[in-house]
């Protein structure tokens, strides 16, 4: 089995990790696969990749050059299934294609009404046209992938159509390199409560309301201190971000919180290993690769109330309800004065992550998937 991966558009956060990981265990594994990716994208050496420029173009171009010049490239390589695993897809693929669509925001409700009405107007456009690709890319597809039931539900609530051939695979977390610490111990209240936040910043991630809960919790006694794994420059120059920049430059000057920008994949567990509680602001995701990987190193986590945290943590974490910062404050302290409690979330977390998202549990359907589009 030849399998061609469309990655061009692997730029940063969950999608470039997920890209890496699954390019490692195809060549552990064996499997004859090809990852199309931009030339700047970090790779392993022994992957077998085409390297091509079509991340630069602009959108129209971009599609334009998928439909004639990637198709070329797709019949001349003639590979039997194409992965595409960035949203969009071929129409009329010459070869069973396999679409994974990874984009919960165009679909998501809660997404559109909070988010959506602070974009530009070029933005808004932009979502509607991408919004209308990926439901064309998935009527061309033979086979859909989702990583969560509520990504499958949006799709669904979309095109009812596309019902049946939309298949859920989870994610996972590697779980050699997430692991609970031999060394880990239980929380104690003494010193400086650590809080912890993995992401890239994009205007629904909102990591402006943790930062502002952290000095509720300081003047309420609560020793508290937020990291976050982003950088205030790409913040500022992101279109709807200015009340989060604004909101964590305040906290900055308070010295409550700390942006230590992205951190390389495999130096992650070590963040993680640092800090005693994880927060998830995020109001839309398909996933939420750094809820696994907190559970995975037996942090409690506290997320904002939606049906995609609540599918993927389970009872490991304590959820409130979204924008609301004094509920998020309420939530903490709840906990911070509940070691009970504290406890038996980290332990499910730990369950939860083992028994429910293996990465090499996600590339075994994944493979199965693909010989279900060629069969």
């Amino acid at each position: 089995m030849k399998i061609i991966i469309n990655a061009l558009s692997a730029r940063k956060g969950g999608i470039a990790t997920y890209t890496r990981n699954l390019a490692r265990s195809f060549k552990e594994r064996g499997v004859d696969s090809i990852f199309a990716i931009s030339n700047e994208f970090e790779i392993d050496e022994d992957v077998s990749v085409i390297r091509l420029s079509a991340n630069r173009m602009s959108p129209i171009k971009r599609l334009l050059w998928e439909q004639i010049f990637w198709r070329r490239l797709i019949v001349k390589y003639n590979p039997d299934v194409l992965f595409s695993s960035a949203n969009f897809g071929l129409f009329f693929s010459s070869v069973p294609q396999v679409l994974l669509v990874r984009e919960g925001g165009l679909f998501d409700p809660l997404y559109l009404a909070n988010i959506g009405p602070s974009a530009s107007i070029n933005k808004l456009v932009q979502r509607v046209i991408r919004r209308r690709l990926i439901l064309n890319s998935a009527r061309f597809s033979k086979i859909i992938v989702t990583p969560s039931d509520t990504t499958k539900q949006l799709l669904v609530s979309a095109n009812k159509d596309l019902e049946r051939r939309i298949f859920v695979n989870r994610y996972g977390t590697l779980t050699n390199l997430f692991t609970q610490p031999q060394k880990y111990h239980k929380f104690k209240k003494c010193g400086t409560l650590k809080l912890l936040y993995v992401s890239v910043y994009y205007p629904h991630k909102i990591p402006g309301i943790v930062s502002e809960a952290v000095e509720k919790l300081n003047a309420r006694g609560i020793k508290t201190h937020l990291t976050i794994t982003m950088d205030l420059d790409q913040i500022e120059q992101t279109s709807g971000g200015e009340k989060d920049f604004i909101l964590l430059k305040k906290g900055l000057e308070r010295n409550q919180i700390t942006l230590i920008g992205n951190v390389p994949y495999e130096k992650l567990p070590l963040v993680y290993s640092q800090h005693d509680l994880f927060t998830f602001s995020s109001i839309s995701e398909t996933f939420g690769h750094p809820l696994v990987e907190a559970m995975s190193m037996g942090l409690p986590i506290i997320a904002s109330d939606t049906s995609i945290h609540r599918e993927i943590c389970q009872d490991a974490a304590i959820y409130y309800s979204p924008f609301l910062i004094s509920d998020l404050v309420q939530k903490v302290e709840e906990l911070y004065n509940d070691e009970v409690h504290w406890n038996i979330l980290s332990k499910n977390g730990i369950k939860n992550s083992k028994k429910n998202f293996s990465w090499e549990k996600h590339v075994d359907r994944l493979i199965s998937i693909f010989e279900k589009a060629i069969n």
